[in-house]
């Protein structure tokens, strides 16, 4: 499939951006005994800094945020609790998310449709991970402006380890055997956003759908049905909050930021 790129120039007319934060996972690797976007960092909850991220988005860059919070049906009323506390006026619904993630984006998708102005074909939406709440400007404004020349763009960082494929067989071995070792030089880490025209965004949920054919990446979902992803190489404080380690990471990076 033949991308259907539009003119880089069109980022200076866009200014509407549609959000999808996915932010229904359980965040059992945490073991807090609660949902991860909830808990403190830096005194501040993981998604109302993430929210915040894109609300600050708006007002440097001009640019309406037309977000949907994706979370389990037992945190609707949290997550909205959480909006109303911080003031964001970017936040447009909170809806229920399914079993996966994937199933979750395509709330979010069909949501979108709910919305005062429904995206346009061309319309840039972001997915971004509700627990990626360190992501900066300059990372989102480089997102944006890749989703004005791009059908299909995501942030990443290049790999900074070795990385060892096994082979299928090997699989849940206590030892596993290495296939190969790929070129480090062409590795990447995906991470979020994800950033889709709204129409490849629908074309890929629908047929995602019909198949029932499942991925945890929003834009190797796109890759399965012919799309061409740019890779689009950003910061590595863009950290997902998934363990403890990781939070503690956060705060260190959030300290020396203020150090700055």
């Amino acid at each position: 499939m033949e991308p259907k790129l539009a003119p880089f120039h069109t980022v200076l007319f866009q200014k509407d951006l549609y959000l999808i934060i996915p932010a229904a996972g359980s965040g059992s690797r945490m073991g807090e005994g609660t949902n991860k976007m909830f808990l403190n960092i830096g005194g501040v909850p993981v998604l109302a800094r993430t929210l915040q991220a894109f609300d600050r988005f708006q007002q440097e860059r001009d640019i309406a945020v037309h977000a949907i919070v994706v979370t389990s049906e037992e945190n609707i009323d949290a997550v909205k609790e959480l909006v109303r506390e911080f003031s964001f006026s970017i936040v447009e619904r909170v809806v229920p998310g399914g079993a996966t993630r994937q199933d979750s984006v395509a709330c979010g998708v069909e949501a979108l449709a709910t919305l005062d102005r429904v995206p346009s074909p061309l319309d840039i939406v972001f997915i971004h991970d509700g627990a990626r709440c360190l992501v900066d400007q300059d990372t989102l404004y480089k997102c944006f402006c890749g989703g004005a020349k791009y059908d299909v763009c995501v942030a990443a960082t290049p790999c900074k380890s070795t990385i060892k494929m096994i082979g299928v067989g090997s699989l849940g071995e206590e030892a596993p055997l290495v296939e190969r070792t790929p070129s480090r030089d062409l590795l990447f880490e995906a991470q979020t956003p994800q950033v889709l025209k709204y129409s490849v965004l629908s074309d890929v949920a629908a047929q995602a759908k019909e198949s029932g054919i499942q991925f945890t990446d929003d834009t190797a979902l796109a890759e399965a049905f012919g799309y061409q992803v740019r890779l689009l190489p950003c910061a590595y404080t863009n950290i997902k909050i998934t363990t403890p380690e990781d939070v503690v990471i956060a705060e260190s990076l959030i300290q020396k930021e203020a150090r700055d």
